[in-house]
């Protein structure tokens, strides 16, 4: 039985059905929750995965037991965070072994999301997952069906969605009309720095895993096996973040295009754009490069333009409003108030605090401290978070259909199906 009373919930989850026991918290689970030990594990201890986790271990009770990695270059990077912590290679084990289990954090290669992810649920443990949530839209709703079977948390690594300057841009736009009309939406994202990362000497085999090379494993970014490139790692935020912002508008269709300009023999663009036309003939287009970060003097952004006028959101840490004549205006955070989000709150004072601490990430830095607040809350008291695998869901089946466009050179029409 573990430290949090998930024998309690499971058996009102069964009676109650899966929506019902998510919204109405136990009260047993409740009481004292804050100091009881909220026992996790690492699942995929890359760079992601290590932040992820150390901003869990930050929220109350957080206590990481377990880590499941094959990469020892990997293990020794997370054993920092908990060096007591016990170290698997295969996550079926991890979950037999590791009895008092309540969270994973799953921050895979994208391929393997949804199979560790299901996993985990069907032992009756709640999930955190990165982005994009699945390779498929097919391996997303089987997450979604061993949620609601199991009863579970499944939040998804959004983390717009638990920054509070996209609820503050919602309300603007969409409750004030600020801008007018929403006509087109830029969504950019650019660096100069590319994803290859120098091979570590290792001399261990890792195929059976599915890597028959030691790039493949550290760079399986590149090679579409495992992902889709960019408009999937990057493109699933923003795309997500554009249909929020519309009120959860759909897509009609999309139209893409990519390059490879290094050659290295990767098989995933460093260079695309794909063009979607949503619900009310809004275009909405994603573009993304590693060779130029120059973009309105940001490596990446959302541009909203109106029929009044103008919103920029900068790198999830601040607002500019832009009237017919092109000035601007800083929107400052503490217009927003205080704020809750899934349960938990965020004070203007603290908000503030976060904007201007620009060297520390300001909101952005914020809101993935926030996400992992969120997610020991819902875990607690069995509620649901502010990204959840719906969202997750329709967030993959904008950029995974998007990755189809680009890579065949065709329109893709969105279907009735492809959307929860």
């Amino acid at each position: 039985m573990s430290t949090i009373d998930r024998r309690n919930f499971l058996q009102a989850a069964a009676a109650a059905g899966a929506a019902g026991a998510l919204t109405s918290a136990n009260a047993a689970t409740q009481s004292g929750a804050a100091s009881e030990k909220l026992h996790f594990a690492l699942v995929g201890a890359g760079g992601q995965g290590c932040w992820d986790a150390g901003w869990l271990l930050k929220t109350p009770g957080a206590k990481l037991t377990a880590i499941c990695e094959i990469n020892p270059t990997r293990v020794a990077a997370a054993k920092q965070l908990a060096p007591d912590a016990r170290v698997y290679d295969d996550w079926n084990e991890m979950l037999a072994q590791e009895g008092d289990l309540q969270a994973v954090l799953v921050a895979l290669p994208e391929h393997t999301h949804a199979e560790a992810s299901i996993a985990a649920m069907n032992a009756g443990v709640d999930v955190f997952c990165e982005k994009p949530m699945a390779f498929s839209t097919e391996q997303a709703r089987g997450m979604i069906a061993a949620r609601d079977k199991n009863n579970c948390v499944l939040q998804i690594g959004q983390q717009r969605r638990s920054n509070p300057l996209y609820y503050l841009a919602e309300r603007l736009v969409r409750d004030e009309g600020l801008i007018g009309e929403v006509l087109r939406i830029d969504a950019f994202w650019d660096r100069w720095a590319d994803w290859t990362r120098p091979l570590p000497e290792l001399e261990q085999d890792f195929s059976r895993w599915g890597f028959p090379t030691l790039n493949h494993l550290i760079n399986w970014r590149l090679y579409r096996q495992y992902g889709h490139g960019l408009i999937t790692e990057n493109g699933t935020h923003q795309l997500d973040a554009s249909s929020w912002l519309l009120g959860e508008m759909k897509a009609k269709r999309v139209a893409g295009m990519g390059a490879i300009r290094y050659d290295d023999q990767r098989e995933t663009h460093d260079i695309c754009t794909a063009e979607y036309l949503f619900e009310n003939d809004t275009i909405v287009r994603f573009s993304q490069d590693f060779h130029q970060g120059l973009n309105y003097g940001w490596s990446y952004g959302e541009l909203l333009l109106g029929s009044e006028a103008a919103l920029r959101i900068t790198a999830e840490q601040e607002m500019f409003l832009y009237d017919r004549n092109r000035k601007e205006t800083r929107i400052p955070i503490e217009r927003l108030g205080d704020i809750e989000i899934a349960g938990v709150e965020s004070p203007t004072a603290d908000l503030q605090a976060a904007e201007a601490d620009r060297s520390g990430g300001g909101l952005r830095t914020y809101s993935y401290a926030h996400e992992m607040r969120i997610f020991n809350h819902c875990v607690r008291h069995r509620t649901q978070p502010s990204c959840t695998g719906e969202i997750g869901h329709n967030a993959i089946a904008f950029t995974v259909t998007g990755a189809t466009a680009q890579y065949d050179g065709v329109v893709c029409e969105f279907e009735n199906g492809a959307f929860v």
